[in-house]
């Protein structure tokens, strides 16, 4: 069956957020995680997209410390743009990121969508593990 915009179409609750190897080995990056993920359709221009996610495990923030305020810049990420859909792929052509190096780019995804499950997945290397060698699993529930 073939996805459509409509069916990405409105609000998606993050289930969960893994790194998987060839071997089945997974990592939760941010330990559990909670996000968002919202796909507005609009018939006059391009849809626009905002994804967050964030662990729900982090230390109280000290705003006096360079150390603490970079362990919670790397417990998640946030970025929002245009996005399109094609041949089982969904395309997110961010222009505002948490990482500056995701403005300009396209970020795509293989999507797999059940009925009220849709799990998003790429193989391109995350900043955190930048070697490779592992596929990106994000699902998503409304």
């Amino acid at each position: 069956m073939t996805t459509t915009p409509e069916a990405l179409s409105g609000l998606w609750r993050l289930a969960r957020f893994v790194y998987r190897w060839p071997d089945g080995e997974e990592i939760a990056p941010l330990g559990n995680a909670a996000g968002q993920l919202i796909y507005l359709l609009d018939r006059e221009r391009p849809g626009r997209m905002s994804v967050q996610v964030m662990a729900t495990e982090r230390p109280a923030l000290d705003p006096h410390s360079d150390a603490s305020q970079a362990l919670h810049f790397r417990s998640g990420f946030a970025y929002a743009g245009n996005w399109s859909l094609e041949a089982g792929r969904v395309h997110h052509d961010v222009d505002i990121a948490s990482l500056a190096f995701w403005e300009g780019t396209r970020l795509s995804r293989d999507v797999v969508l059940e009925s009220d499950r849709l799990v998003l997945s790429t193989d391109e290397p995350s900043p955190q593990i930048p070697q490779g060698g592992y596929v990106t699993l994000l699902e998503w529930v409304r």
